[in-house]
């Protein structure tokens, strides 16, 4: 007859085999920590530690702390333990014991170099990130159709902002397809203009599970997206490339929901409370500003055309004044060309008196050229050379 097991008597003969292995109750293994959970309410902590090819579940009871390094996920580390299976889960897992820290394993290393090459690119500045919008009226959510990520975010909106309209791109967050088909929801949304924002989003899991948000693919996309992205992978202490490359980051599904989502209750208040501050400003101007306004509207209509008239007069008596200096300027300067002219014609008859011919003018110095200009009686000038003749007229005799 077949030996038949009950599932515990299974796992305690197990047990039982690997208690009579020396090597397996007191061993040394190397490899790089993935999925660390850190110390529980308890104190004790919980990891993985993995290579190129396989993983084992590690338990690092509290009062074993003593001594050890401290690690963090992607720590290269050199642990010593015994290999137990732990009945209640079924796992096999080791019991560690003691832990030294060897550096960064081989993935945190990479993403090390990676995440250095990129900043170096610019792709993290932050003043390249683009701005979210206050009210969203549409938001592309890029995530698993059927996860937890998808109900809680539906949940946020509904609660805080039932108001934007959600448009889901189902999409693979892990496995090996996962790169490629985040890539091409991100590519969709932009052609499409699927959004005002794209949040990409999925929940918490192991190190492994995450890895494709490392990826420089993805991050890449995340970069040249002409609409804003908003990420909430993972839990709180997970933190990815494609979350340094974001526009803004959540720290769950959650929280990033919660972020691009505006209460719409606080939003109620704040359209309340500017109501009824523009009623008071509405009612302050009516009451005090708007008489004021009347009163100086009256003073100006009673102060300008008084001074506009005082203007008037002012240039009407600068021109007068003008028109008076120009006048006396322009007969001073034709008395200075009539003395010009008589000073020019003694010089004349000066020259032609010494040939024996002589100038006559008048009492108002006029140069007599004929008789009709003078009358009997009249007195007149005779300029010599060398003097002045004062003469009357007896007689006008015409040849």
């Amino acid at each position: 007859m077949k030996n038949i097991f009950e599932v515990t008597s299974l796992l305690a003969n197990l047990n039982s085999l690997i208690d009579q292995n020396v090597y397996l109750k007191d061993i040394w293994i190397q490899g790089e920590v993935t999925d660390y959970k850190g110390p529980a309410y308890s104190g004790h902590k919980y990891f993985s530690i993995k290579d190129e090819n396989s993983l084992i579940k590690c338990v690092f009871f509290k009062f074993a702390h003593i001594g050890s390094d401290d690690f963090l996920d992607g720590d290269k580390i050199l642990i010593n333990g015994e290999i137990e299976i732990y009945p209640p889960a079924g796992n096999l897992q080791l019991k560690v014991r003691a832990v030294k820290k060897h550096g960064l394993g081989e993935s945190a290393i990479e993403i090390e170099k990676l995440r250095k090459r990129l900043e170096q690119e610019g792709l993290f500045d932050l003043d390249r990130k683009r701005e979210i919008p206050l009210l969203p009226q549409t938001i592309c959510v890029i995530t698993s159709e059927n996860s937890s990520a998808w109900q809680d975010i539906k949940k946020v909106f509904t609660t805080r902002y039932p108001l934007v309209n959600l448009i889901l791109i189902p999409t693979l967050m892990q496995g090996d397809n996962c790169i490629e088909d985040v890539c091409n929801s991100i590519d969709i949304a932009n052609k499409e203009l699927l959004g005002d924002i794209i949040l990409l989003s999925r929940g918490g899991g192991s190190e492994e599970d995450l890895m494709p948000f490392n990826s420089e693919e993805i991050v890449r996309y995340i970069f040249a997206s002409k609409i804003p992205v908003v990420t909430g992978i993972g839990h709180e202490d997970d933190n990815t490339l494609s979350d340094y490359v974001a526009d803004k980051r959540g720290l769950t599904p959650t929280g990033a929901a919660q972020i691009i989502s505006p209460d719409i209750n606080d939003l109620r208040v704040e359209i309340n409370r500017s109501s009824l501050n523009m009623q008071k400003t509405v009612k302050y101007y009516l009451e005090f500003k708007f008489p004021e306004i009347e009163k100086i509207k009256i003073n100006l209509e009673n102060i300008y055309p008084r001074k506009i008239e005082i203007l008037i007069r002012n240039i009407d008596q600068l021109e007068f004044n003008l028109n008076n200096k120009l006048s006396d300027y322009v007969n001073i300067t034709l008395n200075k060309l009539e003395n010009l002219k008589h000073s020019i014609s003694v010089f004349n008859i000066n020259e032609m008196s010494k040939k024996g011919y002589a100038l006559v003018e008048n009492q108002k110095k006029k140069i007599i050229k004929s008789i009709n200009q003078v009358e009997k009686g009249e007195k007149l000038k005779i300029l010599l050379s060398d003097g002045i003749l004062s003469s009357k007229v007896e007689n006008k005799i015409k040849e």
